[in-house]
């Protein structure tokens, strides 16, 4: 065969791998032609050929192995003859689609084709393309890939790194690392088969649980718990999406998360809580214990003997727990008043709140047949008790729970000594406060719990708590004007109600109690003072906000009219609370049969609403009288000239010093007016703090009081001083000096029952005692009542 027969024989191979059929017959019918027939080409015609060839060549090459999504059909625009089989074709080869059903292709200019357009489905021609998948709660199921001929086979590398990002049941362990552009590994699913026929299919998403098994928070052993803020360095909406097992736990090393369960719900956000073992704080603790620490439940025994505690747990459960109903019954196992806990209990409760509770019922020892006996011969070991309950608190604050806030609380509460019940408060009781807020929202109990997978028991003593360390927080910054720790928008606990003091059935059942109605209805007598102490609560915050306030103070000192604004619904609020008050509370003179510790918090609760009358009737007298100006400020080196003290000296001749009094801010010449009906309303107020507290019994002054409310009785006694040294007229400063020395009787006969009243009677015979004329500056209505 010579050379023309050759460069013939090519380019009929070259035109077969691109020609339909009926170009394959014609080529065949030429080359026998030219066999029979000698070629009469030239090298020109030569050259031609061989460049044809390579071109039709280049062309093949580039529509096979081509990245872009661009299909054959562009660079083949003449349709095959309808006569041949166009799903065969090779010059213009269909998607997988079209082959599968045997039909012609038809490619649209984006390279898609129009059939699988039509029909919504996947087309081979886009491969390249992102497609969005299929969302299931069990995994994603990926579509069929397309065949080899359109697309290459995946790599092991690629599927090994697609299982990580699919399958998570159990933690993933390394895998080589492949370079792949992010958004393939979330839309493309490539099978490891080498052919590529067999459909790759992911392991499913781990199940979400269908529940979340209640379980306690705060008694698990070996471990302290804090709450997930919305803002902390967990971010708690990423914490939504971890995968908890069925008791709401999950682990990461040392670190474990417990959801909260029920939230989010409604409005209520996503809560989690930050679990840790309590051996990670042990040298933190030990830091701040003593040199010779009681931090042991046989050291305690030794102090108090577990007979005696079992009797001073039921003291406290009858003269404190209807005050302060802060600790669990169902804990203690007390299903009715007066049950004697086990002293495995005992022996199993957290030492701080044990010691606390010996400690707080202490007082009351005289209240039982055998402590009486004990206590007369050697005395009581109370400061002791509370110093090993302050030493553990400031141990447990790093490893806190619900035991840790209840010893904080009754510390809080404890009876003042006889050496302490004249001296104010010092930094450290406010400082406290401050440190048990930040323990309850650690613990998280400014978030409502009625949803939480908790048994019932822990959610009614946590909402208890919170209320409790609610009205600590608002009572003492009132008392002592500091601002408050808790925010308005920083809880969303919701009131008490009957149900948060009720004794669980099971208890009873678990004890052989009966289940009555009459235990319900004991339960319910028992939470009313604390449920009344709340309500007002939340008053004296709202007062506090309104009233004293720093920007409050400044903005209403100078401003009458905008204080009786602000002053009228406050009071209205009281004059409601009162009227749906108990009956213990509306009518002193009644007092029931039973329950006769409750009867005597109900003094401590008229006490306290009418110490918030007192501070509205305080915030009202302030813009009353005018301010002196503040005398010049001097250095301490200065030293004065001649001529100044000669001018000092011809003004204190001419103006006695006496004279310099305080003025009315506001017209008083109208007996009908606003001014004289505030000061009318004011002595009412003050004469009837007084009535409430002469006529306290013996019983009353005995109960248990509110360590805070020794503050009260010093206010009280400033507001009465404050009307006599600011009366309007000689009639007003009459009244206000008989009430003054009234209540200073009241206050030397009463608070030798009651210790908490010796702070309001230091503090009046203080400024009573020099003569008020030495100390105040005095209109002359005042000195002359004085006088008399």
């Amino acid at each position: 065969m010579d050379w023309r027969q050759k460069v013939t024989g090519l380019k009929a191979r070259l035109s077969c791998r691109s020609t339909p059929a009926v170009d394959r017959v014609d080529e065949s019918r030429k080359r026998d032609a030219q066999q029979s027939t000698p070629s009469t080409a030239t090298p020109t015609t030569k050259k031609r050929h061989f460049q044809s060839a390579n071109h039709r060549l280049t062309d093949c090459r580039m529509a096979s192995n081509s990245p872009n999504p661009t299909t054959p059909h562009q660079f083949h625009t003449r349709s095959p003859p309808p006569t041949i089989r166009p799903y065969r074709s090779k010059r213009h080869p269909p998607c997988d689609g079209c082959r599968r059903r045997k039909v012609r292709c038809e490619a649209d200019h984006h390279g898609s084709c129009q059939r699988c357009l039509a029909a919504g489905q996947y087309c081979s021609f886009t491969r390249l393309r992102p497609r969005p998948r299929p969302h299931s709660r069990q995994g994603t199921v990926p579509p069929k890939p397309p065949s080899p001929e359109t697309r290459p086979v995946a790599t092991n590398n690629l599927q090994a790194t697609e299982d990580l990002v699919v399958d998570q049941e159990d933690p993933p362990v390394a895998h080589q690392a492949v370079d792949i552009p992010f958004f393939e590994l979330d839309t493309v699913r490539i099978s490891a088969d080498p052919g590529g026929t067999r459909p790759h299919t992911p392991s499913a998403f781990k199940e979400r649980h269908t529940h979340q098994t209640i379980q306690t928070l705060d008694g698990l052993a070996g471990v302290s718990y804090q709450v997930n803020g919305a803002s902390a360095e967990s971010d708690t909406w990423l914490l939504r999406h971890c995968k908890f097992n069925d008791r709401g736990f999950l682990s990461f090393h040392q670190v474990h998360f417990r959801n909260a369960g029920g939230v989010p719900f409604d409005e209520k956000i996503p809560c989690h809580f930050l679990v840790s073992s309590d051996q990670l704080y042990e040298s933190s603790k030990a830091q701040l214990l003593p040199p010779d620490p009681l931090n042991t439940h046989e050291q305690l025994n030794h102090i108090v003997p577990p007979e005696c505690g079992q009797r001073l747990v039921v003291l406290f459960m009858k003269f404190i727990f209807p005050t302060l109903p802060i600790i669990s019954r169902s804990h203690f196992g007390l299903a009715a008043a007066g049950t004697v806990p086990d002293q495995d209990i005992l022996q199993r409760t957290p030492l701080c709140l044990l010691a606390a509770i010996y400690a707080s019922a202490q007082p009351f020892a005289k209240f039982d047949n055998y402590l009486c006996l004990i206590d007369a011969y050697a005395p009581p070991p109370t400061d002791l008790l509370w110093r090993m309950v302050l030493d553990l608190l400031l141990r447990d604050i790093h490893t806190a729970r619900l035991s840790t806030l209840q010893a904080g609380i009754l510390y809080l509460h404890r009876p003042i000594s006889a050496t302490e019940s004249a001296v104010a408060d010092s930094a450290f009781t406010w400082s406290l406060v401050g440190m048990l807020v930040g323990v309850a929202m650690s613990l998280g109990l400014q978030l409502d719990c009625r949803l939480m997978g908790l048994p019932l028991w822990e959610k009614r003593i946590r909402r208890r708590l919170w209320w409790a360390i609610y009205a600590e927080d608002k009572w003492r910054c009132l008392l002592i004007g500091r601002p408050s720790y808790i925010g308005s928008d920083d809880w969303d606990a919701t009131d008490l109600s009957d149900d948060d003091f009720v004794m669980s059935e099971s208890l009873r059942l678990a004890l052989q109690e009966p289940p009555s109605s009459s235990h319900s209805s004991h339960d319910v007598l028992t939470a009313q003072p604390f449920q009344q102490l709340i309500q007002l609560s939340r008053i004296a915050d709202e007062l506090q906000r309104s009233l004293f306030t720093l920007k409050a103070s400044q903005r209403l000192s100078p401003d009458f009219h905008a204080t009786l604004e602000i002053a009228r619904p406050l009071l209205q609020k009281l004059k409601e609370w009162y009227a749906h008050s108990p009956v213990s509370v509306r009518q002193p003179d009644h007092q029931p049969t039973t329950l006769d510790s409750i009867y005597c918090q109900s003094n401590c609760l008229r006490f306290a609403c009418i110490l918030l009358e007192v501070f509205v009737f305080r915030a009202l007298l302030r813009p009353m009288v005018r301010s002196a100006a503040p005398p010049p400020l001097l250095e301490e080196n200065f030293e004065t000239t001649e001529f100044t003290n000669q001018f000092n000296d011809l003004l204190a001749q001419l103006f006695d010093a006496e004279e310099i009094e305080p003025s009315m801010a506001i017209d008083m010449s109208d007996e009908n007016g606003m001014g004289n009906a505030v000061l009318r309303a004011a002595d009412n107020c003050a004469a009837k703090v007084i009535r409430l507290v002469m006529r306290m019994t013996t019983s009353d002054l005995s109960s248990f009081w509110y360590r805070w409310s020794r503050v009260g009785f010093a206010t009280v006694s400033n507001f009465l001083l404050l009307l006599l040294v600011q009366a309007p007229t000689k009639d007003y400063a009459l009244r206000a000096k008989s009430l003054v020395d009234l209540w200073r009787q009241t206050l030397r006969n009463q608070s030798t029952g009651c210790p908490a009243m010796n702070l309001g009677l230091v503090r009046l015979d203080g400024s009573l005692w020099p003569g008020l004329a030495r100390n105040y500056y005095l209109p002359k209505q005042v000195k002359e009542v004085l006088d008399e």
